[in-house]
């Protein structure tokens, strides 16, 4: 999302509605803001411009100004491969909004049937190689932390495993870095793998494409991977506009899932979206 040449950014606060405002909430969304990028300068958008500023180093007024429009043009996207949109999507789906995240995710839990006991951005313990969490955490949980979940790794996790660990939290400052340095990228390449080249897709087809996987792994044998199949085939014979039916075919596996199956929704849509902005039929 970019704004034309033409626009020259002015300050903007708390109020603030339009074009302009929206780019600015994609901006934050670099950092991790997870914000819903409507146009409208609230209270979230407001909070994010105060925590892009102290990250920067900015003065913390909530108005983004000269200097903080800079700094935020500044930053690098997330993904080189998914757009902002893409990532900040997967992680809302994830963990909720940032207070959701801050009031209910920042500790380890346990998402229920075959989870295991999960950290940061969806980072399920129990589909994790032990080398790949020593990698991932090392540096930013510390020893007695990386200890504490260590025996949880392939391990199907329980309301019991996730008390005992209530007094770890992890920051999502911290859950972001990990998620877009390491597994973000390694989503991206299982998918890759899983489904053949991205680069022939458009870019929010992509990022579908790593939601699903992220949620759902590579699998693509049995009578619940039958659309993951699918999907396969279709991306094979170049039946692009049959992907989307497949990702919402796949709500009959949760039919008591409200969440998973309007994920499932948003992400057909986002295939959609992304074939309609490549202008393909």
């Amino acid at each position: 999302m970019a704004l034309p040449a033409t626009v020259t950014h002015r300050n903007l606060q708390r109020g603030a509605r339009g074009a302009e405002a929206e780019v600015l909430q994609d901006l934050m969304n670099r950092i991790g803001a997870l914000l819903v990028c409507d146009g409208d300068f609230g209270p979230g958008t407001e909070a994010a411009v105060k925590e892009a500023q102290d990250i920067a180093g900015l003065p913390v007024t909530g108005i983004a100004d000269a200097a903080t429009w800079d700094w935020l043009e500044s930053q690098p996207e997330p993904s080189d491969v998914i757009p902002t949109e893409a990532v900040t999507f997967i992680v809302r789906e994830e963990v909720g909004s940032r207070k959701y995240y801050d009031q209910h995710v920042a500790i380890p839990h346990f998402p229920g049937v075959e989870s295991g006991v999960t950290i940061g951005v969806g980072y399920d313990l129990r589909f994790q190689e032990p080398a790949d969490f020593e990698a991932d955490w090392a540096g930013i949980l510390t020893p007695s932390e990386m200890a504490a979940l260590r025996p949880h790794i392939g391990r199907k996790g329980s309301a019991e495993a996730v008390a005992a660990l209530r007094q770890l939290r992890i920051a999502f400052p911290a859950a972001w870095q990990v998620f877009v340095t390491r597994a973000l990228p390694r989503a991206v390449g299982q998918t890759a793998n899983c489904y053949g080249g991205l680069e022939v897709l458009p870019p929010l087809c992509r990022g579908a494409l790593v939601s699903l996987v992220y949620n759902r792994g590579t699998k693509l044998n049995g009578s619940s991977r039958r659309e993951m199949k699918a999907i396969h085939d279709h991306l094979v014979d170049g039946r692009l506009d049959k992907v989307a039916g497949e990702i919402e075919s796949m709500k009959r596996l949760w039919p008591d899932s409200e969440g998973l199956r309007k994920r499932r929704d948003k992400e057909a849509a986002m295939w959609r979206k992304g074939l309609a902005q490549a202008g393909v039929a």
